[in-house]
C-alpha cells in the first residue's frame, strides 16, 4: 500500500527543506504534492513547483468546488491540498510526501487511514528564530510565533517527532520511518502479502504428502 507521509512543523523549522531532500532522494518511489496557496512568491520560489500560487478568489471558489482534502488559514493566508494531486500520486504508484502546516496535517490524518505523521522541531529557540530571520519574512514574525505556541500543543498527535538540529541527520530519521512504515503489516505490498500467502499454501502441501 502507498503511504502519505505528512511532515509538519512549525513555520522556520525545516519542513520544506527536509522534505524536498527526500523527494529528490526517493524519486523512485516518493513524489511531493504541490499545495495551494495565495501568498506571495518567496524569493526562488516557482508556481506549480514549490506551490500553486493563486488569488483568495480562486482557491475560496476550489473550497466551493470541493477540490480540497484539506485547507486552513495560515498567517493571514490560506493553504489547502487538493484531493486529485494527492490521489493522483497514490494511484501512479508513488508514496504521497505532504510539507504542511499543523492545521492542515490534523485534516488529512482524519481523513487517510494511510496516513503517517512526523513532527518537525526546531533544536533551541535561538536557532528557530535565526531560520526565521533567514526566511526574509520578518515582518509576521510575530504572527508565526502566536501560531506556533497552538502547534507545540499538538505535537502528541503525531505519529514522530524529530528535532531537526542536523540536517543530514534529520534527513536519515525520516528515510528510516519510510522504510520502518513500508515493513509494517498494515502497508505491506503485494508482494510480500502473495508470499505470505504462497508460505502458507505450501505449508499445507508439505504436511499433506
Amino acid at each position: 500500500m502507498n503511504i502519505i507521509f505528512i511532515i509538519s512543523s512549525p513555520s522556520g523549522a525545516g519542513k520544506t527543506t527536509l522534505s524536498s531532500i527526500i523527494q529528490k532522494k526517493r524519486a523512485n518511489s516518493v513524489k511531493r504534492v504541490v499545495t495551494h496557496t495565495t501568498r506571495k512568491p518567496r524569493k526562488n520560489e516557482l508556481d506549480k513547483i514549490d506551490y500553486f500560487f493563486t488569488d483568495e478568489e480562486g482557491f475560496k471558489a476550489g473550497i466551493r468546488r470541493g477540490e480540497f482534502v484539506e485547507y486552513a488559514i495560515v498567517h493571514n493566508n490560506f493553504y489547502g491540498t487538493s484531493k486529485k494531486a494527492l490521489v493522483d500520486i497514490l494511484e501512479s504508484g508513488y508514496d504521497a510526501l505532504l510539507a504542511i502546516d499543523v492545521a492542515g496535517a490534523k485534516n488529512v490524518m482524519r481523513s487517510f487511514d494511510n496516513a503517517v505523521s512526523v513532527f518537525i522541531l526546531p533544536p533551541s529557540f535561538d536557532e528557530w528564530i535565526k531560520r526565521i530571520k533567514k526566511d526574509g519574512v520578518r515582518q509576521d514574525m510575530n504572527i508565526r510565533l502566536h501560531t506556533a505556541i497552538s502547534e507545540l500543543d499538538e505535537v502528541s498527535l503525531f505519529d514522530y517527532c524529530i528535532v531537526n538540529d542536523d540536517i543530514d541527520s534529520s534527513v536519515k530519521s525520516l528515510e528510516s520511518i519510510i522504510d520502518s512504515e513500508h515493513r509494517r503489516f498494515k502497508f505491506l505490498d503485494k508482494e510480500k502479502v502473495d508470499l505470505i500467502k504462497k508460505l502458507k499454501q505450501d505449508t499445507k502441501n508439505f504436511l499433506e504428502d
